[in-house]
């Protein structure tokens, strides 16, 4: 047997396992994933034609939102394993994750709840604009259906970020490449006697759902100890969880939230549903690209965070290296594609209602994908440094960092649509956004937090110290790591 498949949990050796595995099944789901989207959206728009396309776009962005009343506690959930496990601590092992799941299932009744209160009292127009208002009694019953949807997803979520927590992520990643079989299998065998909104929803949206379903049930076949009960619940814990799942779910889902969700809410009020149809096929091709380099960060993300954990600085230089120049080189080659390829080969993918049923101000044309090239590549150069500067510790400075762009980023966009710009306009204005703040800060906070991990390796050249060897009392790096004086910088009070 391979040494690397024998290694000992917490090496540099069963890191890069678990990568390679990881990125290995990736690559099988992503592939997946794309094709199911590559498939989807065709269909959809030559069924449903491109104003009901938008109307499920709609539906799906809204709905998706509330996701922001607790995605953070699944993060949260990953690094307080990874510690846990580092440490080779059981116990908080099973209360960390038994606290975890139950704040996060009572912070997804709320939401549900929050959104089903909106939806039953707020009329369809009101909510996502004039234009709707033909069409509010299909929205209804799709938005209905797509909360008890994303209740499940928002439910088992929690249960993958546990996966990532013990670099596991390969079994996440081939649950979604078997949701994306039942989904391509619906969509296909289905569609074409249901061609409704609702069928759309269960075939797309409801195959991820049993996914996520099917792999939280194996992780708690594998580690019986983990199943959620209130005994395992600690009050003393919930308000470290909290405090770093309101962190993490700034930085991990207030940009896309902004970028995607409320865009596509904003656009739906000051353009119409077939402008938000433009932006949803956009957002999957950007989906698809970009997937492409999660696969690689997502498993990436606890692994740094072990080595940052085990002060293996030799380590995170090497591999950071080749995650910066790899994903830097494949946006530059992707965003090269688009321009050349993308106004002639996006309206035979998505049909030719992609630039004919569309205003003028939203046709993909070539300038307008030269913005979205420019906005992709900034997107990837900062979701790399996103990832990096985590893995070090620099949450705080992340998620304060990234609500300030998304104010910024608001505001900018806001006033683009309200004159009329065209969506050439918003990408540009996001690419600038982006570029101003978090496309120089995170490398910033990556290149501080790895210096430190050097100081507090205490060994020469930041080479991994073994487990055995870690102190008793481990840093508590959500607290302490971003006040250590390190040499060359100075500490946080010198700085206020």
């Amino acid at each position: 047997m391979p040494a690397s498949d024998s290694a000992p949990s917490g090496t540099a050796a069963h890191r890069d396992r678990s990568l390679r595995l990881a990125v290995i099944t990736s690559l099988i789901s992503k592939a997946g994933t794309i094709v199911l989207r590559l498939v989807s959206i065709p269909i959809a728009v030559h069924l449903l034609g491109m104003e009901m396309f938008g109307v499920y776009t709609a539906i799906t962005m809204a709905v998706g939102m509330i996701d922001m009343l607790h995605i953070g506690i699944g993060p949260a959930l990953t690094k307080a394993l990874a510690k846990a496990v580092a440490n080779g601590d059981r116990e908080t092992e099973r209360t960390v994750f038994g606290t975890s799941i139950l704040l996060s299932i009572g912070l997804s009744l709320i939401a549900a709840v929050t959104a089903a209160v909106l939806l039953f009292h707020v009329p369809i127009p009101d909510l996502f604009g004039k234009e709707f208002a033909p069409v509010q009694e299909t929205m209804f019953r799709a938005a209905l259906l797509g909360l008890v949807i994303i209740q499940v997803e928002m439910m088992c979520i929690p249960f993958e970020m546990g996966r990532d927590g013990y670099q596991e992520t390969r079994f996440t990643n081939a649950w979604g490449a078997a949701g994306n079989v039942v989904g391509a299998l619906l969509l296909l065998g289905g569609i074409w006697f249901f061609p409704t909104i609702e069928f759309l929803l269960i075939a797309v949206n409801g195959s991820l759902a049993l996914s996520k379903l099917g792999n939280t049930i194996h992780l708690l076949l594998q580690r019986p100890y983990l199943f959620p009960r209130f005994s395992l619940f600690r009050r003393a814990l919930v308000p470290g969880l909290a405090h770093d799942g309101i962190r993490f779910s700034i930085t991990y889902i207030l940009a896309a939230a902004v970028e995607y969700n409320l865009m596509a809410f904003l656009i739906g009020h000051h353009i119409g549903p077939e402008a938000v149809g433009v932006w949803n096929v956009m957002i999957t091709v950007h989906f698809s690209l970009t997937g492409l380099i999660g696969m690689i960060t997502k498993p990436y993300w606890p692994a740094l965070m072990d080595a940052f954990e085990r002060r293996d600085h030799r380590w995170i230089v090497r591999s950071s290296n080749r995650l910066r120049l790899g994903g830097l080189g494949f946006a530059l080659f992707a965003a090269a594609g688009l321009i050349l390829f993308g106004p002639v080969v996006l309206p035979m993918w998505a049909g030719e209602q992609f630039h004919t049923a569309v205003p003028e101000s939203f046709v993909m044309d070539r300038l307008a994908l030269i913005c979205f090239a420019a906005y992709f590549v900034v997107h990837i150069w900062r979701h790399i440094h996103q990832t990096l500067a985590l893995g070090v510790g620099r949450i705080s400075a992340v998620a304060a960092t990234v609500a300030c762009e998304a104010t910024l980023l608001i505001s900018a966009t806001t006033l683009v649509l309200y004159h009329g710009g065209a969506i050439g306009s918003l990408y540009l204005t996001m690419a600038t956004a982006i570029a101003l703040l978090t496309g120089w800060l995170f490398p910033f906070y990556f290149e501080r937090g790895s210096r430190r991990a050097t100081f507090l390796s205490g060994v020469p050249d930041g080479d991994c110290v073994p487990p055995e060897n870690l102190p008793m009392a481990p840093v508590a790096f959500r607290q302490k790591a971003e006040t250590l004086p390190v040499a060359g910088l100075p500490s946080e009070a010198t700085r206020r």
